[in-house]
């Protein structure tokens, strides 16, 4: 049954990313009439100059990159949740999004306004997220039992807590300007997106999802637990390495672009799963798809629903989440 409607799912998966698309490209805080939008999509040449900028300089780069942080996160969230075997995992769980809010942080309040210029807020996030990354396998590691998913585990937490407390610290220290800055980034926003930010979230994106689908078969063997997948003939340790630097590599650079975007990652695989089941060549595209389509869609109402004021990403994706994710608990607790 699921074979069968799964071509479906995806068509129109498709259909309604692309419609959202559209509709976060023409909607937006400033009223534009449907003939000067269509004028403007299509470059006439009696389209209005600030229209233009608009619609293709500031609400078409910012839906794509809405669409490409959420399959990217969507993407992380399946991968990590199958090599740590953990429905509750997220991709943010090896201490990403800490090390980069510290790292942002730290930038808007003690470095000088020149010099995060000079590198860019989103170079110091992906920085500091990375430097996380890379603490967090340290800790991890083992010679008896490496890329082990309970170390794995027990060293994200670890390092998200040590990132955490330094982020509370700088924001009690700061000065109330300062603050209000940090903890704007802190809940994250797709404001100000550019097209400079798309080729390299694009391409992280279009080579992770290409690797992931090719090695479906060993993804699924990692669902039956390591003994089974190494006596399938399946590389464990090298295959988790990839899961953890690829999904370290997309949330960095999702953090980087929109600052912190959480829930996306932990329950859209979820949600894809119920639609078409387990099995990673049906499940990764269409997680994606409804990670793209769940972020444009977020980011739209975020937009309109208190326009001109914005309201932030982190709170209506939360407020969303939160359903969904008592059922999860509710389910693990039931499997257990």
């Amino acid at each position: 049954m699921r074979n069968t409607r799964y071509p479906f799912l995806l068509f129109w998966s498709a259909i309604a990313l692309v419609a959202i698309i559209i509709a976060g490209t023409f909607w937006g805080t400033a009223s534009i009439p449907w003939d000067q939008k269509l004028a403007v999509l299509l470059r006439q040449p009696d389209a209005k100059a600030g229209l233009t900028a608009i619609i293709w300089e500031w609400r078409m780069p910012r839906a794509l990159a809405c669409a490409a942080v959420g399959a990217a996160l969507a993407l992380s969230g399946a991968l990590i949740q199958t090599a740590l075997r953990n429905p509750l995992a997220d991709p943010y769980l090896l201490g990403l999004s800490s090390g980069a809010s510290a790292a942002a942080v730290a930038a808007i309040i003690i470095l000088p306004a020149g010099i995060v210029a000079t590198m860019g807020l989103p170079l110091i996030a992906f920085l500091g997220a990375a430097f996380a990354f890379g603490f967090t396998l340290l800790m991890a590691y083992s010679r008896e039992r490496p890329m082990d998913r309970l170390m794995v585990i027990l060293a994200g937490v670890a390092v998200s807590l040590l990132f955490q407390s330094a982020t509370a610290f700088l924001l009690h220290i700061s000065e109330p300007n300062a603050a209000k800055a940090a903890l704007a980034w802190l809940m994250g926003s797709a404001a100000g997106t550019t097209w400079s930010e798309l080729p390299l979230i694009t391409i992280a994106l279009a080579t992770v999802s290409l690797w992931a689908i090719t090695q479906h078969k060993q993804l699924d063997a990692l669902l039956m637990g390591d003994a089974r997948a190494t006596s399938l003939g399946v590389a464990i340790t090298p295959i988790k390495l990839t899961i953890f630097v690829t999904t370290a590599l997309l949330c960095g650079l999702g953090v980087a672009i929109m600052g912190i975007v959480g829930f996306i990652g932990l329950i859209v695989p979820h949600l894809a799963r119920q639609l078409c089941g387990s099995a990673h060549k049906q499940l990764l595209p269409l997680a994606m798809l409804l990670g793209a389509f769940i972020l444009v869609f977020t980011d739209l109402l975020c937009r309109v629903l208190l326009a001109p004021s914005e309201i932030p990403l982190a709170v209506l994706l939360a407020l969303f989440a939160t359903p969904p994710f008592i059922v999860i608990l509710r389910q693990t607790r039931h499997v257990a």
